[in-house]
């Protein structure tokens, strides 16, 4: 399928114009947005099995009632660290701020030290505290209780534009060595050793009170809030949990009570729940142990990726109708959309769609309006020639009352083509009163004047001559205006082999007069199909096999060459003859041009009504020919495609 250079112009400009505007959206993030909802959207279906190595123990509202409320003496906490240390847990996370001394029971301080200090496994935690609007410290805690803990790590929990924590940092601090995230410090005191995906290098170069983050990790959630086993702080305290359930286990104590304030919007949150800070911990702990965090393909891929996916669409659109392309549109939206979120599921890895989906979506309606800009414009270049030609029959007669402008042109199309109708009728008309009412007289004085035989006088014979020769004039003439009224869709399907060997039968009187033999070339295997009007192609092939009959001399050959050229099948016609003149050579396939001398009978249309069946049928005709060394015109027909689309 051939397409004009104009639309491929468009095509290009347009993709271009898409390519560059889905980058660069992909590249600067402007509809974060919509690339989160679907992020969050692709979490939620990628619920995975909950560990049995990690427990929550819940400062909950079954606790504050038992205990009283909050904050809690240290002693308490003491007891908890005692209970967890005789389970033999792996690892113990307290979630709870330590940064100041306690300021009543002093002892207390000194007894939650011992404990943290006997188990040799607690980590506690490290927040950014502000000194003044523009300075941060570390918040740790007291060093009675930083000196007895086995490992330190920040708390700091990120929010995104939008309130949801979808992102952590796994190091925050104000000054070098920065401190690991809790659920980081909590794996490596579980390890012995930093896992070697989190090991960072130093920057020196840190400036004091700002608070430095690295290694950006993207969490996968296993499920919304209360997915991780949790049991009630009260209940370990009273040994309601058995030290079965807590050996070996990282422990990670925090609040879940709405009223200490520790919830966060996430990806996962159902409702409006939030998920409790400890859980999000947890979270990391568990993507950390088994490395299953989501990975951010990088802007380099997602651009690669946005350009190809628009190109695509794009040269679908190309290729296809309005109606195919609308459904193919729609199919393509579809893809990157379920495409992304399938990769997040089953993949890990997260491709943001935005700069697709907006290529995608311009796509249709952009295309459709540069096609149907195109459409008009040669709508307007054709009526301006109707115009010409006519300058009051269709425009005068043809209108409506329509603000649509697309629909007035239409109306004018409608209504030139019906005249188009009536002028090819009235051309039928003329052909069979050409045939009919002229050429019946001319062939009966041709019949009165052969009745004398010799003894006819001179004025009878020039009345003959010229009798034959408007009679040939008629035929010829009749033939050309049937070749410039064809209509392609009544074409049907057509083998060329076939139609050489019946011109070659019909041509086998005239040159065994001259004793020429005809010789018929197959250069390939398979059937010559072409879609076509079968008495045309036939009427074109004689006329060149005559032709190459009457000027090649007595007793040669005439070759006919069927061969298969790429997409298209080629009939070459080839004599022994004198060949073709230079001076001559411009002056075939024109109105009333003759070869050779002006004896040489014919009347100059043959050559016009092949040209014009040939390109008629979307083909194209040549000659090669060389003075003294014969001539060889070769006819080119594209092969039989199916019915051609219509376009909707």
């Amino acid at each position: 399928m051939r397409l004009p250079r104009r639309i491929i112009g468009e095509w290009l400009l347009l993709t271009l114009v898409l390519v560059f505007l889905g980058v660069l959206v992909s590249w600067q993030g402007w509809f974060w947005r919509a690339d989160q909802t679907l992020y969050d959207t692709g979490l939620t279906l990628s619920s995975r099995p909950v560990p049995d190595g990690i427990v929550i123990v819940a400062i909950d509202e079954k606790s504050l009632r038992r205990i009283g409320h909050w904050p809690w003496r240290r002693a308490i906490h003491a007891s908890l660290i005692e209970k967890l240390t005789a389970a033999g847990a792996s690892a113990v996370g307290l979630d709870i701020i330590f940064n100041e001394a306690s300021p009543n029971e002093t002892d207390d301080d000194h007894v939650l030290a011992d404990a943290i200090w006997r188990n040799g496994r607690v980590v506690l935690p490290v927040v950014p505290r502000a000194l003044a609007s523009d300075i941060i410290e570390d918040g740790v805690p007291i060093g009675l209780l930083r000196n007895a803990a086995a490992e330190l790590g920040h708390m700091e929990i990120q929010h995104d534009a939008d309130g949801i924590v979808r992102n952590i940092y796994l190091w925050g601090g104000t000054k070098e060595p920065l401190y690991p995230q809790f659920a980081l410090a909590l794996l490596k005191v579980g390890l012995g050793d930093m896992p070697s995906r989190a090991i960072r290098t130093p920057d020196d170069q840190l400036a004091n009170g700002t608070w430095k983050r690295d290694v950006w990790v993207h969490p996968q959630f296993a499920g919304p809030p209360g997915t991780y086993q949790t049991v009630s702080y009260a209940d370990v305290l009273s040994g309601a949990v058995g030290a079965q359930e807590l050996k070996g286990k990282y422990i990670l104590v925090g609040a879940t009570a709405a009223g200490l304030g520790d919830q966060y919007p996430t990806p996962v949150s159902e409702f409006g729940v939030n998920m409790p800070g400890i859980e999000i911990h947890a979270t990391l702990l568990d993507d950390l142990r088994t490395n299953t965090f989501i990975v951010w393909l990088p802007p380099v891929t997602v651009a690669a990726i946005t350009m190809f996916a628009i190109t695509g669409m794009m040269l679908g659109l190309l290729l296809l109708s309005p109606r195919n392309g609308l459904l193919f549109s729609a199919i393509c939206v579809a893809v990157c959309t379920l495409g992304v979120i399938l990769l997040l599921h089953w993949g890990k890895f997260w491709l943001p769609p935005s700069g697709m989906l907006l290529g995608t979506l311009l796509a249709y309606p952009l295309w459709s309006w540069r096609r149907l800009e195109l459409v008009q414009r040669s709508i307007d270049a054709e009526l301006a020639e109707l115009h010409e030609d006519d300058p009051t029959t269709i425009f005068e007669t043809a209108s409506s009352d329509s603000v649509d402008p697309l629909e007035n042109r239409v109306t004018i199309v409608r209504a030139a083509t019906l005249r188009q109708r009536m002028v090819r009728k009235a051309r039928q008309d003329t052909i069979r009163f050409i045939s009919h009412d002229i050429r019946g007289p001319l062939a009966s004085i041709i019949l009165l004047t052969e009745g004398h035989g010799d003894e006819a006088n001179d004025h009878l014979r020039r009345v003959k001559h010229y009798a034959r020769r408007a009679l040939d004039l008629i035929d010829e003439f009749s033939d050309l205006i049937q070749a410039e009224i064809l209509e392609p869709r009544k074409f049907g399907e057509v083998d060329l082999a076939a139609l050489m060997q019946e011109a070659a039968d019909n041509a086998w009187t005239e040159a065994q007069h001259k004793q020429i033999e005809i010789v018929i070339h197959h250069e390939m295997d398979d059937e010559a199909i072409v879609r076509g009007d079968r008495g045309q192609l036939v009427r074109a092939i004689d006329n060149l096999l005559s032709n190459a009959i009457k000027f090649s001399p007595q007793a040669n050959k005439v070759e006919l060459v069927l061969r298969r050229i790429g997409d298209s099948f080629e009939i070459a016609v080839t004599d022994q003859g004198r060949g073709i003149a230079t001076q001559d050579m411009d002056k075939l396939f024109t109105r009333y041009s003759r070869i050779g001398t002006l004896d040489t009978p014919g009347l100059g249309l043959g050559l016009l009504i092949v040209k014009t069946i040939v390109e008629g049928h979307g083909g194209k005709i040549d000659v090669e020919s060389h003075p003294e060394a014969g001539s060889t015109f070769r006819m080119t027909l594209p092969a039989a495609l199916p019915p051609p689309y219509m376009e909707n």
